[in-house]
């Protein structure tokens, strides 16, 4: 069964990280606009950290269902990639869980920024380059 869905859950895959790397950069951005200290925690940064965390979760959730169901040869291709995406899904989760739980607001919106630009990092680090140039 899983074969006859692998191309279309590629597709989706391939082109759902596009929302996820939009959903960075904003979750970055608005992180950093209170790098200061003097902007109080808003509401962009909980809603834009909770659709970037969400939009993570998807992705690695495809992405493991796509490695599940390739074969063993091409999995063991595969292995790099998913480690640091999942170390990516992971930065994501702790940035979401500075941005709530900092003691200041100026240590959320630094906790996020720093959590979220590392995770962008990590995702731009494990993206197969070879195939895509």
């Amino acid at each position: 069964m899983l074969q006859n869905l692998y191309p279309h859950l590629l597709g989706f895959h391939g082109l759902f990280r596009w929302v996820v790397l939009v959903a960075a950069v904003v979750a970055i951005v608005v992180a950093f606009s209170g790098w200061s200290g003097t902007k109080p925690a808003s509401t962009n940064l909980r809603r834009f950290s909770v659709i970037f965390v969400i939009a993570m979760d998807i992705e690695l959730l495809i992405g493991l269902l796509l490695y599940f169901g390739a074969s063993p040869a091409l999995r063991s291709a595969l292995a790099s990639h998913t480690m640091l995406m999942v170390l990516a899904v992971i930065c994501a989760h702790v940035g979401g869980a500075l941005s709530r739980k900092g003691r200041t607001d100026q240590m959320k919106y630094r906790g996020a920024a720093i959590a979220y630009t590392i995770s962008l990092l990590v995702m731009l680090a494990g993206i197969p380059w070879r195939g895509l140039l």
